[in-house]
């Protein structure tokens, strides 16, 4: 098994997490793909061009599980695609980890030692295996959750059962965000696309406001990841700088998962995000439909 390190801009790394496919482009594609085949492990490396949270930092490793194809639909401006599928993720700085990384010494520089290791770099040769799995050490340290396959293999759950669930409760959470946000007097827009990110659900104060294209009052996210939680509610707050951000959760894990990474690495959205139980949700949902028509009428009054 070799291991080499993929070198990419914040949004493409977000794009291979919720796509599972890592590409390229021509002319590069003829020495990556011989390089890169079933059963090969690539490092992710965020650059820090262009990037907001995960600058200079080791975000994932993960494992090519099929064969190049030709990129059905413009991803990146990739010519072909294969799959991947995740084996740890979460973020470690380069220089927390960079003396210790055998292929980092004797170099006269961090770039030239990253493109030691570059499958497009025909100079290069694959990363090596201590190297590789001290990373993923350091990665599963992190405040995301454990890598998939060993979960998968804890719960016997397949990828088609764990995205069924999971697609069950979102379901039922954007339901209840937009019965909340119309008893409330408010204009829910769920899976809005940012054009970095979809949100799981947005609060404008009317219809009017959102035709208009004025800033809406609140962003809701589900938490499947805690770091790209994290990354998507901060974009949101960087596009809208008064808008309230509410990450909702399904267990105390996941929130003192956050709660940590609050502390660390997003510590500038600290005191800017509510955390809200999917219990909390259901409840509300619960209580607000037993006076729903008087609540209507009531908040209709801003407005009069």
């Amino acid at each position: 098994m070799n291991y080499w390190l993929a070198i990419v801009r914040e949004r493409v790394f977000m794009g291979i997490v919720e796509t599972g496919l890592f590409g390229c482009r021509d002319p590069e594609c003829g020495l990556l793909m011989t390089r890169v085949r079933p059963g090969t492990r690539l490092v992710l490396f965020v650059s820090g061009f262009g990037c907001k949270s995960y600058c200079k930092s080791f975000v994932g490793v993960f494992e090519v599980v099929g064969d190049w194809v030709k990129a059905g639909k413009k991803l990146n401006d990739w010519s072909h695609v294969v799959e991947v599928k995740p084996i740890a993720l979460g973020r470690v700085e380069l220089g927390s980890i960079a003396s210790k990384l055998s292929f980092i010494r004797g170099r006269r520089g961090i770039t030239e030692a990253l493109h030691s290791v570059d499958p497009t770099n025909p100079k290069a040769t694959p990363m090596p295996i201590a190297d590789a799995q001290l990373i993923i050490n350091e990665l599963r340290r992190q405040t995301t959750p454990r890598p998939i396959t060993e979960v998968m293999e804890e719960t016997k759950i397949t990828e088609t059962d764990r995205a069924r669930e999971e697609t069950i409760i979102d379901e039922e959470v954007v339901r209840e965000l937009t019965e909340i946000a119309e008893i409330l007097n408010y204009y829910p827009v769920s899976n809005y696309d940012t054009g970095a990110y979809k949100i799981t659900q947005v609060w404008w104060g009317s219809q009017e406001e959102y035709n208009e294209g004025l800033a809406p009052l609140a962003a809701f996210e589900t938490n499947k990841n805690t770091e790209q939680t994290l990354a998507k509610l901060k974009h949101v707050r960087d596009k809208w700088r008064g808008i309230k951000l509410y990450i909702i959760t399904n267990n105390k894990e996941e929130e003192k998962q956050i709660q940590k990474a609050l502390k660390g690495s997003f510590h500038e959205l600290k005191n800017k995000i509510r955390i809200i139980a999917k219990q909390e949700i259901n409840q509300l949902h619960e209580d607000l439909k037993k006076h729903k028509e008087t609540l209507k009428e009531l908040t209709k009054l801003r407005q009069e």
